[in-house]
């Protein structure tokens, strides 16, 4: 399945109306050092998505002229919702691409020549009240990447700024201080990943993810490879636990909950957990596995996070069964 990739910024419109009011914006701190890695990345974003084109840059790529404009025109695919860039089994890489794998427009016209999806991913902004919340989607490689280099801390850490210059530019957050800020009282070892390595829970769990949409069919044989032998799936997670480092994996696990702040407003605080706790230990499954840690984060959250209707679908499973839960 080939999906929209979404332009995560609560629609363009309300952003623009947002601007003047916005009090605090937070960011993770790896937000000010993301750089796309370009043609160094294993695993580029120009793939898999459609890519929805916003009103003014199609019309502005309809009527370019010259071997970029002809380019471009070829690439489009027009349908009663507007203009997308489709990619396919049989074209699975963005056809701007040039030989290098790096983006003709850009090479080109620079990026601001970009359409506004390509041009903010994998940024994204949400919105709760007077407070902004900025990141990297962690469907990116170099994103990903970001998350490890502070090896000293198994927390992610966060920058604030306000307009009245109320907090210092060198203060610190932590997740469990955006929770606070939001009146929540939470216990802070809520905040911290416990790898739980158990049969009947990786069972339950698998079973939960072969329901979520497929993005691509190496999604559901992973899968059924991991449902194969529930035992030896166990085993691997917990000799991977002993043996590894689990601060990637504490991070990823707080990230998570950050993305999903919002979610708050239609869903309890145990199913936003609920559906962090149980990416994280998918991501953990897969790593004790198939080993490329940073490529399982990746994969999930672009099967998982990037899908709207797969985060409703288990953010709503979650709400069902919190009292269920163990």
């Amino acid at each position: 399945m080939h999906r929209p990739l979404p332009y995560d910024t609560m629609h363009v419109e309300y952003f623009l109306l947002q601007v003047e009011t916005i009090m605090i914006s937070i960011y993770p701190t790896i937000y000010h050092t993301f750089q796309c890695k370009a043609d160094r990345c294993e695993n580029t974003c120009c793939q898999l998505w459609t890519i929805d084109i916003d009103e003014t840059t199609a019309e502005r790529y309809h009527a370019m002229t010259g071997p970029l404009g002809e380019s471009l025109r070829q690439a489009i695919t027009v349908d009663d919702e507007g203009s997308h860039f489709v990619f396919s089994k049989e074209q699975p890489m963005c056809p701007l691409l040039n030989e290098n794998g790096l983006c003709k427009v850009v090479l080109e016209l620079g990026e601001e020549g970009l359409c506004d999806t390509c041009h903010m991913h994998p940024r994204f902004y949400k919105y709760i009240e007077d407070l902004e919340l900025c990141g990297v989607g962690l469907s990116c490689e170099a994103s990903v990447e970001l998350l490890t280099e502070d090896m000293h801390s198994n927390q992610v850490i966060f920058t604030i700024e306000d307009d009245n210059g109320e907090f210092s530019p060198d203060e610190r957050l932590t997740i469990q201080n955006i929770f606070e800020l939001l009146a929540f009282d939470i216990d802070p070892a809520l905040f911290q990943y416990i790898p739980s390595p158990d049969a009947q829970y990786y069972t339950r769990l698998l079973d939960l993810y072969g329901t979520t949409e497929p993005i691509d069919e190496e999604w559901t044989a992973q899968i059924s490879a991991l449902s194969h032998d529930i035992d030896k799936l166990t085993t691997s997670v917990q000799t991977y636990v002993a043996t590894h480092d689990m601060s990637l994996f504490n991070k990823v696990f707080q990230y998570i909950l950050y993305r999903q702040i919002d979610m708050l407003a239609d869903y309890s605080l145990e199913a936003i957990l609920s559906y962090a706790k149980d990416g994280v230990e998918y991501i953990l499954m897969t790593s004790a596995l198939e080993g490329s840690p940073l490529k399982q984060v990746a994969r999930w959250s672009q099967q998982i996070e990037y899908d709207e209707d797969n985060v409703e679908l288990l953010l709503q499973h979650y709400e069902a069964t919190k009292n269920l839960l163990v």
